[in-house]
């Protein structure tokens, strides 16, 4: 059994056994979906669903990462993939500030969309420049189904990086209004990174993706219809950066 299917199991049962210790808090703390009175009518009998369940996706990510570290700590391996980590969790951290606002601060609209895009670009920012100045990335742009590429110069590879990572940034929050829809998903397109990660020979890619689909399986089990948790913005914007 490859190494990845194991951080994959072992991460999927961290979550589904954590979320039985989550959602009981959620409920007890009242901490429930809230929905915008201008949005579908469909969605407002999820009003009180606990949310903010992208608590679980986090905990599981750092606590593999840490593992993964632990167990390889080849500064080849530890660099990237803490960078990885440590730029998903900022992006769920804003994620998680604007949930605070929603459902404990009881305020629908959130954080304030300028300071949710200032915080996503801190983390941007801070994540491309440790890229490229710990790791040996470069800055190399592969055209995909051609054998053409692009050398950036720095002035412009940052900047781009930066840039790409904000404008996807809602790819994940926008499907994340329908049970199970957004973490299935997330699941599906990280596995093909990461057999795509596989086959390039890149074992810290692939590790931290079999974390990632294995969270996001555990997350399912109770996300499936009729949903006993949401992910909030704290899961939507983590899976957001988790996409690579």
């Amino acid at each position: 059994m490859s190494v990845q299917i194991i951080y994959l199991i072992l991460s999927f049962v961290f979550t589904a056994i954590l979320g039985k210790l989550v959602i009981p808090i959620l409920k007890k703390l009242k901490i429930g979906q809230s929905e915008r009175e201008d949005g579908p009518r469909s969605h407002l009998k999820k009003q009180g669903t606990p949310t903010m369940g992208g608590i679980m996706m986090m905990i599981t990510i750092l606590v593999f990462t840490a593992i993964a570290c632990l167990l390889n700590p080849d500064k080849e391996f530890v660099k990237p993939i803490l960078l990885i980590s440590i730029a998903s969790l900022g992006f769920g951290i804003v994620g998680f500030v604007d949930d605070f606002k929603k459902v404990v601060l009881h305020n629908t609209e959130g954080l304030n969309p300028k300071l949710k895009m200032l915080g996503l670009l801190i983390v941007s920012t801070i994540y491309t420049i440790l890229l490229m100045q710990y790791t040996t990335i470069g800055t190399e742009i592969l055209f995909p189904f051609t054998d053409f590429s692009l050398v950036l110069p720095n002035w412009i590879f940052i900047p781009f990086t930066i840039f790409v990572m904000l404008s996807a940034t809602n790819a994940v929050n926008l499907t994340d209004g329908i049970d199970g829809l957004a973490a299935s998903i997330s699941a599906i397109m990280i596995t093909a990174i990461s057999i795509l990660a596989i086959r390039l020979g890149n074992s810290e890619i692939s590790i931290f993706g079999s974390i990632v689909i294995g969270s996001c399986l555990g997350f399912l089990v109770y996300n499936f219809h009729k949903a006993k948790v949401m992910m909030g913005d704290t899961g939507s914007l983590l899976l957001r950066r988790c996409d690579f």
